[in-house]
């Protein structure tokens, strides 16, 4: 097929300006990312990996080149906050730096082409000529049909791509794609490496104002102590790939923000994508990767495996894992947060910062998505910092501290529903819920407020402290309330051969002393 549809020119990219989403090209993304707020693309997974392969091409650019298209490599830690600095300063990229780099590279970014498409690798087949429906790279769109309830897309979209749908979900494929059978192309490797890369993450990543800001902030030209990061080389400025899968490790960042996890193949005719082919490709261990930044670590369960990455719950929100984002350091001195938060150190950012959570929840040995997480959070860049630390185990407590009382209300349905003649096991859920969904705000502005600087830590963990508790109590009182004459009545039980006498009062009254216990005081303030 004849070379088609440059990524450098045509417009691909979602980006949002207010409420109005326009699409971009990859020239005019840099030469115009202070101008648009962020990328806004189909799903949050798919901002996630367009923005890692934004990232990759100004890693590129600049950590070979400074802002005036003078080449000068980052050697040392100076020269790699030097070259950040004076970037921001500019508050812009400088475009005839980006779009001289790009044009440089140019037959490498065509969707289409006889010998080397972008993302894919030309000419792979099955030995019966097959060719899969273009629905399987649209991540919301189960390959099941009888699935496929689950999704809004429907009809004709199942059927083709337009080009720049098919670009973004073709980026989106190679960051995330789940595991499980793949197409049998001839010479290529026939099963094995899991997701994609970013799905083996709990990809975590800092917010900016605009979308300039987004970028730079995960520019981190050097990792967590300071020593500029290894560069490689990126997929367009290596070889073209062949069928055949490799068990390669990589050894630098922008190697892993393009990696290629899978060997793929569009099919199409001039107006619009109508099939393709994917099978596995690159594969490697995900331990010890620590030259990831998006990314926390913690020590594997497995004896010698070594650090594995985390992983983002798509049950619990992310205030209640802040100890993967705030400062702790394991015995061996690693820090295990991500790098690029560890970057906003080194830059001595201070100001409150979003920090987004990305992920996918697999099932069915990864072969299937179950759920997809997007969350976010603002804190204070300074509680990152050395000065931070103080904070941490005060903070970490306290969400220790907040999921104890919420399990006190759920036992407290539990023992109500007991009370009432129930068996008190499917109770316990609902309430709960209920009181993370009032917790979760307040939670977060709580946090947001917080200022290392300035602000008090006792006053504000008492602050905390209270506001939980009258939240949980709320919810407890709601459930009392509504138990009914039964469960005031109540009834005898036993357990462990011990026999004792449920009411709705001896309920609360054990309630009310699992919060004293976990939050202290008394009761005055117990409404």
């Amino acid at each position: 097929m004849e070379a088609k549809f440059n990524l450098l020119d045509e417009q691909w990219i979602k980006v949002r300006k207010g409420t109005n989403v326009e699409d971009v090209s990859l020239k005019d993304v840099f030469r115009r990312a202070h101008e648009y707020d962020a990328l806004s693309g189909e799903l949050p997974t798919q901002d996630a990996a367009i923005l890692r392969l934004l990232l990759a091409v100004l890693y590129a650019i600049f950590m070979r080149w400074d802002t005036k298209s003078n080449f000068s490599e980052i050697k040392t830690h100076d020269e790699a906050i030097a070259r950040w600095r004076s970037l921001r300063e500019l508050g812009r990229f400088p475009a005839e730096v980006t779009s001289g780099y790009l044009d440089e590279y140019r037959d490498r970014f065509w969707l289409f082409h006889p010998q080397k498409p972008f993302f894919q690798v030309a000419g792979i087949r099955t030995s019966d000529d097959k060719e899969n429906p273009i629905a399987q790279i649209i991540a919301h769109v189960p390959s099941r049909t009888e699935r496929r309830f689950f999704t809004e897309l429907g009809g004709e979209v199942l059927q083709s791509l337009t080009f720049e749908e098919a670009a973004r979900w073709l980026v989106h494929l190679q960051a995330w794609d789940y595991a499980g059978k793949k197409a049998s192309v001839e010479g290529g490797r026939p099963n094995g490496g899991g997701t994609g890369w970013c799905g083996k993450l709990g990809v975590v990543y800092p917010v900016g104002g605009n979308l300039f800001e987004t970028l730079m902030f995960n520019l981190a030209f050097a990792d967590s102590v300071g020593q500029p990061i290894t560069f490689g080389s990126p997929v367009w400025e290596a070889e073209p790939k062949t069928a055949a899968g490799v068990d390669a490790v990589p050894q630098s960042y922008i190697e892993l923000l393009t990696w290629q996890s899978r060997r793929v193949r569009l099919f199409g005719d001039e107006h619009k994508v109508t099939g393709v082919l994917s099978s596995y490709g690159d594969v490697f261990a995900k331990e010890n990767t620590f030259i990831e930044q998006m990314s926390g670590w913690h020590e594997s369960s497995q004896k010698g495996q070594g650090y594995i990455p985390n992983t983002h719950n798509a049950s619990r929100s992310m205030w209640r894992d802040l100890g993967a984002i705030l400062p702790q350091v394991s015995a061996d001195g690693k820090s295990q947060r991500p790098g690029v938060l560890d970057w906003l150190v080194l830059l001595e950012i201070n100001e409150n910062i979003n920090i987004c959570a990305v992920g996918y929840e697999y099932g069915a040995m990864m072969g299937v998505v179950n759920e997809m997480l997007c969350d976010s959070l603002t804190l204070n860049a300074k509680l990152l910092s050395e000065l931070g630390k103080e904070w941490v185990p005060d903070i970490i407590k306290l969400v220790e501290y907040t999921e104890k009382a919420v399990n006190a209300l759920g036992t407290l349905a539990a023992d109500l529903d007991k009370a009432a003649g129930g068996d008190g096991v499917k109770s316990r859920e609902s309430p709960k819920e209920r009181a993370y969904f009032l917790l979760d705000e307040p939670f977060r502005e709580w946090l947001r407020a917080i200022d290392p600087d300035s602000s008090d830590r006792f006053e504000i963990s008492e602050k905390w402290k209270n506001a939980a508790k009258q939240i949980i109590l709320k919810v407890g009182n709601e459930l009392i309330a509504a138990a009914g004459p039964a469960a005031f009545i109540g009834r005898e039980l036993t357990m462990n051969r011990k026999t004792y006498y449920m009411t709705s009062a001896v309920a609360e009254t054990k309630f009310r002393g699992a919060l004293r216990n976990i939050f202290g005081g008394g009761e005055k303030n117990e409404q």
